[in-house]
């Protein structure tokens, strides 16, 4: 299987720089995508990828393909859409990554160690704006207009206050068709600017794999019913994308139980199941591509696939799978990760290409 290099110059990041030029911000920004309109709402279905769209709806015809970043993960994509920074830049790099200044590895949208339940553990000895001090979302400096529709209990959190919950008014939701119903309000006030993050698709298709019939019915149910909505309004334009699509897992290696390989770690791998981070003072590269399906890419290799720039906590090595398999390590006794039958975080098609449907623009 061949994978795909996300294409800085048309991907999630420029739709980052296109948000914050629309918002008449100053960023620094190798592209942008052109956003029309006076007003807009941004709808993120997490999971939401190209194949998971063509396979519920068919063509679309608003909706143009682009690239996600890497990893194709929910905390790297949205850093990078709120920051309009690379991942290199910004540098959430995954679902669990490792920080030089807390001295390990921490999960990423719950600002705590991998092993604890607690989220936001650290943050009353080390901000997550200080661990990630270029990860501070442009919204914050966005004076009014602004508002948030996100799942109800991620409002507080310290990764959505640093990245987008610098806006006007939050919206909390139980489900979707209360998020739906709050979009509608805010669009009826004329809220110049709305973000809404949905995640039952990629919940969805974590649990049952990408195509089963409950994710299929529920991407078809969710997106028309905002869709519509778009269509109605024609003093708004409507951006539906998503951070990322998922594969069907065909088979999971569990890497603590691979003793020559976890011998030659120097901390545990992180990163994302499909998107293997190692830190390690031996030579990796050929012996991961010939004991596992992957590419490894040593550190000065994996810098343009984080954006291009060099990053203090980028890691020595990253293996990507070459096919559908999963790599896991528990930190946790009772996981139920390497049960999970949807994975994303690679770079084959299925994770990395996107839609971006317009309405209206």
């Amino acid at each position: 299987m061949s994978l795909i290099f996300p294409d800085y110059g048309k991907n999630l990041y420029s739709l980052g720089c296109g948000l914050a030029k629309w918002l008449d911000l100053q960023v620094q920004c190798r592209s942008h995508i052109e956003i029309a309109g006076n007003k807009l709402v941004l709808l993120l279905l997490d999971g939401f990828g190209w194949n998971i769209m063509e396979r519920s709806l068919g063509e679309v015809k608003e909706a143009n393909k682009i690239h996600g970043v890497f990893p194709s993960t929910t905390s790297t994509t949205l850093a990078t859409i709120f920051t309009a920074k690379t991942p290199a830049e910004h540098g959430v790099l995954g679902y669990n990554t490792f920080v030089k200044s807390l001295g390990g590895i921490i999960n990423t949208l719950r600002y705590t160690h991998p092993t604890s339940n607690e989220r936001d553990s650290l943050a009353r000895g080390f901000p997550f704006e200080k661990a990630f001090p270029n990860a501070i979302g442009y919204l914050s400096q966005v004076k009014d207009g602004t508002a948030s529709v996100i799942p109800a209990g991620i409002e507080n959190t310290e990764y959505t206050k640093a990245i987008h919950g610098h806006v006007q008014e939050t919206r909390t939701f139980l489900n979707v068709w209360d998020a739906y119903e709050s979009t509608k309000q805010l669009m009826e006030k004329g809220t110049k600017f709305i973000y809404v993050y949905i995640p039952d698709v990629d919940s969805l298709a974590h649990k049952y794999g990408p195509y089963a019939e409950p994710v299929i019915l529920a991407a078809r149910e969710i997106f028309m019913r905002f869709f519509s909505l778009f269509k109605e309004r024609k003093d708004y334009v409507g951006l539906i994308t998503a951070d990322h699509g998922l594969i069907g897992t065909s088979n999971i290696v569990e890497i603590e139980k691979e003793p020559e390989l976890m011998s030659m770690l120097d901390v545990p791998p992180y990163g994302d199941s499909r998107a293997l981070f190692l830190k390690s003072r031996f030579d990796l590269k050929v012996y991961l591509e010939n004991k596992f399906n992957m590419r490894v890419f040593k550190r000065d290799e994996a810098i343009p696939l984080l954006g291009g720039v060099e990053n203090p906590n980028l890691p020595d090595f990253i293996g990507v799978p070459l096919d559908y398999t999963s790599y896991i390590f528990s930190f946790r006794e009772s996981s139920t990760y390497a049960r999970l039958k949807g994975h994303h975080g690679g770079l084959l098609k299925e994770e990395i290409e996107v839609p971006l449907v317009t309405v209206n623009g």
